[in-house]
């Protein structure tokens, strides 16, 4: 059938079978057997539909300057590939075959019209902006979306009045039609009106991209830190990856890894992120959702054969510093939908998750489950039409006080995409969600960020102007913003360190045992030191012990916890080994 094609194609016959033979040709030049499979059947059906359609025996070609006959069939052939490659997310493939089409067709408006789709999907608005202009000097009616297209376009640029002018264009155009592209454009000129208001009262913060210690070209997310502020961990889709395979029944990037760094106070600077050690990370899907503000555990989401979209646990082993195999939550956190984003309480007594199971208000909602006995989770409870929207929420963190609850939703009023936002649990019931405002928020995506114990420092992924890659992780400096850094109630527990020393050595490997001092004896928490030589453990107000043991030597502490009015309670204490 190949070579008959192929004879077609050789021949110069102009048919619409000639036609079809080039698709074919081109299509086996770019790809391997089983995707070539896959793209055959899809221009067949392509080509079929524009045959069944044709009042005559040939296709009409446009007029392309100098390309001549095949080189203009060859481009029709790519066309198709691209929009195939497009349809299945590869963007970047898609690009290629454009570029491929532009090298020989420099005016054609539809290859410059899906170019700029194509950058708008990898989030460069600025060339989806200059490819769409230069189609539109080809072509004013290269596409019947133009105005909507472009309005999305301006919108993400935060040429704002520019977007509302196209936006309105778009809906005088189609007044009195229902679509889900009148809803939106609906939708994004609120937006915008409200992207003009914040920006105009910027909030006071400092935001600092973390730099290529931490960041790349390519995409990182997900940041969550521990309460002290020492160690992150995120998620990226980097080339080192386990396994470095790229995705090709997705989108086309490579699988996610999780990643941490740590803060190293003696240089004044993170250290370079690298993979965390253990038992975490696979060829497939491997993103953090959350580390306990303590560091003794992770939730990390898993997607592959065996988990389709699910919560598990690691647990830290800081003998080895090693992160221990996931076990995956059972139900009724995990269901048989998407469940993603969970942050727990600092007493470990409440999960708060995503889920887009049926029940909900809309795509995805914030719910909470409470620990029972053994590992049982009560049945989780929806937060309700305050928090939850008809549309989408996707992140969720609960502070260490176990009150104040921040969360990522483009159901609430935001300035783009989704936004992120802060609600208190105030006489049982949570408050009006706030927008956390600009430049927090932006017209892009904010969604997945984390606060430190003291409320001073926000980690963020974000796709800020500067930007190495795709998204960045950000360090924001939020200690002159009183909506984050002020007016907390009291927390219930104190975030607790222990540094174990000998001389001027800290120790590693000693064992620490927590006991209230009431002469039970009752240990109330044992744990190893790490490899600086800290235990951490949250606990509440009283009197304890600190019983600590390394070989021979051995020493106990007493020290009383008294909680802080407001904020947070931090408390290190040094154990001395004589």
């Amino acid at each position: 059938m190949l070579k008959a094609a192929y004879s077609l194609f050789l021949e110069g016959n102009p048919s619409r079978f000639g036609f079809v033979a080039v698709v074919i040709c081109f299509i086996l030049q770019r790809h391997s057997i089983l995707l070539t499979m896959r793209l055959l059947l899809t221009a067949f059906i392509a080509i079929l539909s524009i045959s069944v359609s044709a009042k005559t025996d040939y296709i009409a070609l446009p007029d392309t300057g100098d390309t001549g006959f095949f080189g203009s069939a060859a481009n029709r052939a790519k066309m198709v590939a691209a929009k195939h490659e497009f349809n299945i997310k590869n963007m970047r493939g898609a690009l290629t075959i454009y570029r491929d089409i532009l090298a020989s067709e420099p005016k054609n408006a539809s290859a410059l019209y899906w170019t700029a789709r194509c950058h708008y999907e990898l989030k460069r608005y600025d060339l989806a902006k200059d490819y769409l202009e230069r189609a539109l000097a080809e072509d004013s009616a290269v596409q019947a979306d133009i105005n909507y297209f472009y309005g999305m376009i301006h919108h993400r640029l935060a040429e704002l009045d520019e977007a509302i002018d196209r936006f309105d264009r778009f809906l005088s155009v189609n007044k009195g039609k229902r679509s889900f592209e009148v809803d939106e454009a609906t939708r994004f000129i609120s937006q915008c009106r409200y992207a003009k208001e914040m920006m105009s009262y910027p909030v006071s913060v400092t935001i600092e991209n973390m730099g290529p210690a931490v960041n790349t070209r390519f995409d990182e997310y997900a940041p969550s830190v521990t309460a002290d502020g020492q160690k992150l961990v995120f998620t990226s889709r980097r080339s080192d990856a386990m396994g470095g395979e790229i995705d090709q029944g997705g989108d086309y990037k490579f699988y996610e890894d999780i990643y941490f760094t740590e803060w190293k106070s003696d240089k004044k600077q993170w250290s370079e992120a690298a993979g965390v050690e253990g038992d975490v990370n696979t060829p497939g899907y491997d993103a953090v959702l959350s580390i306990a503000p303590d560091g003794s555990s992770m939730f990390i989401y898993r997607n592959n054969l065996n988990s389709a979209g699910n919560i598990y646990m690691s647990k830290y082993n800081s003998f080895d510093n090693s992160w221990r195999t996931p076990d995956k939550l059972p139900k009724p956190i995990n269901s048989s939908y998407f469940e993603s984003s969970c942050s727990i309480t600092a007493d470990g007594k409440k999960l708060y998750f995503v889920s887009e199971r049926p029940e909900g208000n809309g795509q995805g909602d914030i719910y909470v489950s409470e620990k029972q006995a053994g590992d049982r989770w009560s049945k989780p409870k929806n937060l309700g039409p305050i928090i939850n929207t008809e549309l989408d929420e996707k992140f969720v963190f609960i502070h260490p006080n176990g009150k104040t609850l921040y969360f990522a939703s483009d159901g609430h009023q935001t300035l783009g995409s989704y936004d992120i936002f802060r609600s208190e649990y105030v006489n049982g019931q949570w408050s009006i969600p706030v927008n956390l405002g600009y430049p927090i928020n932006t017209v892009n995506e904010e969604s997945t960020f984390s606060l430190t114990g003291d409320n001073k420092t926000m980690f963020i992924a974000a796709e800020y102007a500067d930007a190495l890659g795709e998204r960045d992780v950000y360090q924001i400096d939020v200690s002159n913003y009183e909506l984050i850094s002020a007016s907390y109630e009291r927390s219930n527990y104190a975030s607790v360190i222990l540094e174990v020393t000998e001389g001027d050595n800290r120790i590693r490997g000693a064992f620490v045992e927590i006991l209230q001092d009431t002469g039970t004896d009752r240990v109330m928490f044992s744990e190893k030191s790490d490899k600086i030589g800290r235990v951490k453990v949250n606990l509440p107000e009283g009197d304890y012990l600190a019983r600590v043991t390394s070989g021979r030597k051995a020493e106990t502490l007493k020290f009383t916890i008294r909680l802080s009015e407001s904020g947070e309670t931090v408390v290190t204490h040094t154990v001395r080994l004589q």
